[in-house]
């Protein structure tokens, strides 16, 4: 009989595998790909693969501290996954809420991980609350969700098959996906790597609008509201790397 691995019994893994198997389903029962399946499908993944490989390290080092970091990130762009999803009406309500509360419980388990100092990774009871991420209460994360109805809004008015739709579908998701790692972070260089990502992904989004029109296929009155959207997630998430940065620059 094969012997078990020390991940394996953690209750952790259990509650990884069942939210890993829910976000499959949600991913090969889609009407139509999105760019979020992709995505969630890659972090979901990454959660796994970073947990177990932290299990090997010794407690308090550096690359077990490493690992669990972008795990729990990871967790965070899978959450903020299951939001992208109901905004784009490809999950249900039920679904998301189930979701939602599996991967509250891994983050938290996770972060009981890192807690522990001495010996091999065990968990820690933690106390799950209200399945919010922290990343939800930004403005830039709240507004940047509103971009993504808004753009799925827009494109059902497109033709089918238009090479927009997937440039619109993948940056606007780009911005909310970034923003909720990057927060997830640890370092502040991390964070604000993510965050300037997030910001590339609003650029594109602008230059897709207005090539959009450029073009004739819609007009600039349609997308007057989108543009100032992505001009205010822009401007935010500059001020949030500005005032990130100065928050840890050395005291003098």
């Amino acid at each position: 009989m094969q012997a078990e691995l020390s991940h394996e019994r953690l209750d952790l893994y259990r509650v990884y595998l069942e939210v890993a198997g829910q976000c499959g389903e949600i991913i090969s029962g889609g009407e139509q790909p999105i760019a979020v399946f992709d995505h969630l499908d890659r972090a979901m993944e990454s959660i796994g693969v970073n947990f177990m490989r932290a299990n090997v390290h010794a407690a308090g080092s550096a690359q077990r501290s490493a690992c669990l970091d972008v795990s729990i990130a990871s967790a965070h762009e899978c959450a903020a996954s299951l939001d992208v999803c109901m905004a784009k009406h490809a999950i249900k309500e039920d679904a998301y809420a189930v979701g939602m509360g599996r991967l509250w419980r891994v983050r938290g388990m996770l972060l009981g991980m890192k807690r522990v100092r001495a010996g091999q990774i065990r968990e820690e009871t933690h106390p799950y609350g209200s399945p919010r991420f922290p990343f939800m209460d930004l403005d830039m994360y709240r507004i940047s969700l509103d971009s993504v109805r808004w753009t799925h809004d827009v494109l059902q008015e497109l033709a089918p098959g238009k090479r927009v739709r997937r440039k619109l579908d993948e940056s606007t998701t780009g911005i909310v996906l970034n923003i909720a790692e990057g927060h997830g972070r640890s370092s502040v260089a991390d964070q604000n790597r993510f965050m300037k990502t997030s910001e590339e992904h609003a650029f594109q989004t602008l230059l897709s609008l207005d090539l959009m029109v450029a073009r004739g296929e819609i007009t600039a009155s349609r997308v007057a509201d989108g543009k100032a959207t992505q001009a205010r997630i822009i401007s935010m998430l500059h001020a949030w790397c500005a005032s990130n940065e100065n928050r840890h620059q050395p005291q003098e």
